[in-house]
């Protein structure tokens, strides 16, 4: 099945959905991203799992963020997206970065649709010191969209809608998923990098100790681990699914055999 759109939570959405033996994961990417941010994963997990992924608000080719953006927002387009498409039972969320936060929104707020989630380098809140700089990037690209500016990248693709982007870093600065961490019942896997410089390990470790009965680790990769590490990051989330009682049948779960506790 190629890309396709579907209309939930009042926006337009880009979105792909693979079937596969049994169980559906759900990819959610990082800030900037789009649903081309788990090409990687596809090989490793499409042929196992029913995968859908999708283009969030304001990203890719999915529609732009209308003014003010809360958490509650894409975590209920999740739940819209997944009603509409009639996916039954709960499902596994993989989340990217600001993706895992909603993700953790989702499952705190409807915990009967969540088997299980996996937490990517999560992105819960502004890591202390960068306000400043936030703010200062926040009102350029704010500024960019009341002049219209088009910006492009050095391959010449044209890069996030800046008044989507704008709204999205402001609500980072805002988030609070504390009690939502607190409240999370399924089993869940908060993965770091170990070369990661936005969400360092420490930091993650952070996240992954206000979650009841979380499973750790730090694996060697980068903080947009998907795209920089794709089979360790595939191996890494079939190994928790089976240990989790996951697996489809008659697969065999591979171990991936760089990655340490954390």
């Amino acid at each position: 099945m190629g890309m396709q759109w579907i209309e939930a939570n009042g926006a337009r959405f880009r979105y792909e959905y693979r079937r596969g033996v049994a169980g559906t994961l759900v990819l959610l990417h990082e800030m900037g991203g789009r649903l081309e941010s788990f090409d990687g994963l596809m090989v490793g997990l499409g042929e196992r799992w029913n995968i859908l992924r999708y283009d969030q608000r304001g990203a890719g080719q999915s529609d732009r963020i209308a003014g003010s953006l809360s958490i509650d927002t894409p975590a209920a387009d999740l739940a819209g997206i997944l009603d509409g498409l009639e996916v039954a039972g709960p499902v596994v969320v993989v989340g990217a970065a600001l993706g895992a936060s909603v993700a953790i929104r989702f499952a705190s707020k409807w915990p009967a649709r969540a088997a299980a989630l996996v937490l990517l380098a999560p992105s819960t809140g502004l890591i202390p010191g960068n306000h400043d700089a936030t703010i200062e990037k926040i009102e350029g690209l704010e500024k960019s969209a009341r002049e219209g500016t088009v910006s492009l990248a050095s391959n010449g693709a044209r890069l996030p809608d800046p008044a989507s982007s704008a709204a999205t870093w402001r609500m980072l600065i805002g988030l609070d998923l504390a009690a939502d961490l607190a409240s999370l019942s399924c089993p869940v896997l908060v993965a770091a990098g170990s070369r990661d410089t936005f969400r360092p390990p420490a930091h993650v470790a952070e996240v992954a100790a206000r979650i009841p009965g979380a499973q750790s680790l730090v694996l060697d990769t980068g903080h947009v681990m998907a795209i920089e590490t794709p089979d360790l990051v595939a191996s890494t989330i079939a190994t928790f699914l089976g240990s989790a009682g996951f697996a489809p049948p008659s697969t065999k779960i591979p171990t991936p055999s760089d990655q340490a506790c954390g």
